[in-house]
């Protein structure tokens, strides 16, 4: 009676990437297309032949016909798994909705629409217990009726659902709480939840997925799927963590006083990925630096900008430092002048003006820098 399966979750097929340049939203649109193959690879390579998808298949519920279904097409093409797709806060089971669009389409068998929440049998001796969302935001714990679900003694239970622990999860996006010990009220033994896009062990037998390609820069773990393994019925199941992401999201934050503190910076941000190419970053550097050097800070992050698929640089708490020596703006009193002014606001923490001053400095040190290479 052992079962083995993936639990995987919030693919959002058809989110818009609206904050990106053209060329990359395509690519971050197509990577979450392109991660059901990537599942099905997996599936095969751990010989698992049931994928639960617990909700948040979709991104919303107006979407094309051919965004509706770009998933289904490659999921009929992986015959060695069966697919059973939970509605989530995002694609709700109700009426007009994508999932009664789609069953007005021809489905192939190895696709399963969990849009009732009753009791299914995957295998013999296994059964999957769904808890649908039928609107964005739901009142009641929609696991509650496992509670009550009766299923044949000795049966493996497993629930599959979509929403909050605990205010754990997208609290912000939807009001659906889940509590945290219906596996052991409902007697499941394993509960397979979405709607956090990062990985989580709730308890031994509730767990979070995480979404499989990650769409923002993460304060969680997403871009895996778990595969799990229950032995028999009230086996502590085995979750195994498998990454899957085409795109690597990540976010540092680095204080730097000196130019050279870029070299330990370029080798962590290295051990990230071992492909430059994958990985999208958010940057911020703080700290105080000598005028004459933020050329060469900008410098930097361009040539690591060529190096990422994007990089997000923020240099907004980077305060320059002129210590006196406006060699650099000696042709101009003026601009000397302007120059020394604008150190004084900067170097004072007490100063609301002090960002915008460091911006000031920031801005004529490149023009000057540019002058002098015979840019200007």
């Amino acid at each position: 009676m052992a079962i083995r399966f993936i639990h995987t979750s919030d693919w959002q097929i058809g989110k818009p990437f609206r904050n990106f340049e053209e060329r990359v939203a395509g690519k971050l649109e197509a990577a979450r297309i392109s991660v059901i193959d990537r599942i099905a690879r997996i599936a095969l390579d751990r010989q698992v032949c049931h994928v639960l998808v617990a909700g948040d298949v979709y991104d919303g519920e107006v979407i094309s016909h051919v965004t509706l279904m770009q998933p289904i097409h490659r999921m009929s093409r992986a015959e060695h798994v069966t697919w059973w797709l939970l509605p989530g806060n995002h694609d709700p089971a109700r009426p007009q909705g994508v999932w009664q669009r789609l069953r007005g389409e021809e489905l192939p068998d190895n696709i399963r629409v969990l849009d009732t929440p009753r009791p299914v049998e995957l295998e013999p001796g296994i059964w999957l217990l769904p808890a649908p969302l039928v609107a964005h935001s739901v009142a009641e714990d929609p696991t509650a009726w496992m509670d009550r679900a009766e299923t044949p003694a000795g049966a493996v239970r497993i629930g599959l659902a979509h929403g909050s622990v605990r205010g754990f999860g997208s609290a912000q996006e939807s009001s659906v709480s889940i509590d945290a010990d219906r596996a052991q009220k409902a007697a499941l033994d394993y509960l397979a939840l979405g709607d956090w896009h990062g990985r989580r062990r709730e308890n031994a037998r509730t767990y979070y997925s995480g979404t499989p390609e990650p769409d923002r820069f993460p304060d969680n773990a997403p871009g895996s799927v778990l595969v799990v393994c229950i032995d028999t019925a009230g086996a502590e199941p085995r979750v195994e963590d498998v990454e899957c992401a085409s795109f690597v999201w990540a976010k540092r934050n680095y204080a730097i006083s000196a130019i050279d503190d870029l070299a330990a910076i370029g080798r962590e941000i290295d051990e990230l990925t071992d492909d430059p190419g994958r990985l999208i970053l958010r940057l911020a550097l703080a700290g105080r630096i000598a005028l004459q050097d933020i050329a060469a800070v900008e410098d930097w992050c361009a040539t690591l900008e060529a190096k990422l698929q994007l990089l997000k640089a923020d240099l907004s708490a980077l305060l320059p430092v002129c210590d006196d020596d406006y060699a650099v703006f000696a042709e101009s009193t003026e601009l000397a002048q302007a120059v020394e002014f604008l150190s004084g606001i900067a170097a004072n923490d007490n100063d609301s003006r002090q960002k915008i001053a460091a911006a000031a400095l920031m801005r004529l040190a490149a023009l000057a820098s540019q002058e002098m290479a015979g840019d200007g």
